[in-house]
């Protein structure tokens, strides 16, 4: 079960404000650089599961030192490294004994250079989300790894998925039905290549440049590789937005869409679209059972929900991607 950090006084006694925290980064950042800090401070916005600061070196690189009540596992990282390059930080794990004994874990990672989708995108325009879509899903594209889908299906999202269809939940009672004809489908899947899929791919954690080009994608913990398609289920709220917690398509919102799709499917390896355009039901189907297994997570055990996804589900639900609908709209309801 994930640790939060609401505030500070969450943090040990060590760590406990952000000078403290300042102070102690600069300290760790000079000893895994070898260069003298010039500076610490936080990000605009800290994460729930941790304290962040960014340091400044004397050679005016900048560094990331992270805090964390709990220990990181890096695979997800490494991974996504591996396939889509240098927009995902690199990361280490930094030994402290005075941190450990406080149970803080610490993490150096790369600064990459760019705004919270959020801040960049103000001021740009229709075009500009249309713009950030397109080069995101270019890089998404990369994300093909090895290895089959198989052993996915069966050991994860089956199980997820039976669990789903086990609980009283009176907000999962509605998506029963959805939920027995994806298990009846399931198969399909194991079809798919695998991808690696970040588990929150949103504004926050996705950085553009000011041309509107995206150039980081971070925080890839509890990241996973899924079948194609399971990862993509966030096309909804990346080409859409929440406004008062109900669902609003833009009028750049199926240029947006479409775009992403295309960029994602023109950059494959051949071998992978042959596959992919062979099996366009199966991505379909993934791409749906990613938003309904998004929408209840698991959590040690339980399932946790958002109320204002579970009520904009049934418009999800009936989402087509633009190669099996053509020119009808995105969605039926």
């Amino acid at each position: 079960m994930l640790i939060f950090v609401n505030t500070n006084a969450d943090m040990p006694a060590c760590l406990n404000t952000e000078q403290k925290q300042a102070k102690k980064a600069m300290q760790l950042a000079e000893l895994h650089s070898g260069i003298p800090a010039k500076r610490a401070q936080g990000p605009r916005t800290q994460g729930f599961f941790s304290r962040t600061m960014l340091v400044t070196l004397q050679d005016s690189k900048e560094e990331v030192i992270q805090f964390r009540p709990e220990p990181l596992d890096v695979g997800p990282f490494k991974i996504a490294r591996q396939a889509l390059g240098q927009v995902v930080p690199d990361i280490e794990l930094l030994n402290d004994e005075e941190l450990e004994r406080e149970h803080i874990w610490t993490y150096w990672m790369n600064r990459i250079p760019g705004k919270t989708w959020s801040d960049g995108r103000r001021g740009g325009g229709s075009k500009a989300l249309v713009t950030i879509n397109k080069s995101l899903g270019r890089i998404l594209s990369r994300g093909y790894v090895e290895g089959n889908s198989a052993n996915v299906v069966d050991s994860i999202l089956r199980p997820h998925l039976e669990m789903l269809l086990s609980t009283q939940k009176s907000e999962v009672q509605p998506f029963r039905e959805v939920a027995q004809e994806f298990l009846g489908k399931l198969d399909q899947l194991k079809r798919l290549p695998l991808f690696i899929s970040h588990f929150d791919l949103n504004q926050v954690n996705i950085l553009i440049d000011e041309s509107y080009q995206v150039s980081g994608i971070v925080d890839w913990e509890l990241s996973s590789l899924l079948p194609f398609g399971m990862g993509l289920r966030r096309i909804h709220t990346l080409a859409g937005e929440f406004l008062e917690r109900k669902f609003h398509m833009p009028g750049e919102f199926e240029e947006s869409e479409r775009g992403f799709w295309e960029e994602i499917f023109n950059g494959v390896p051949v071998d992978v679209r042959r596959v992919l355009d062979a099996n366009l039901e199966a991505v379909q189907t993934s791409v749906l059972l990613g938003t309904l297994l998004g929408a209840f997570e698991l959590d040690d055990g339980k399932f946790l929900c958002n109320p204002v996804m579970v009520s904009a589900l049934p418009k999800f639900l009936s989402y087509r991607i633009p190669f099996l609908r053509g020119s009808d709209p995105p969605y039926a309801r």
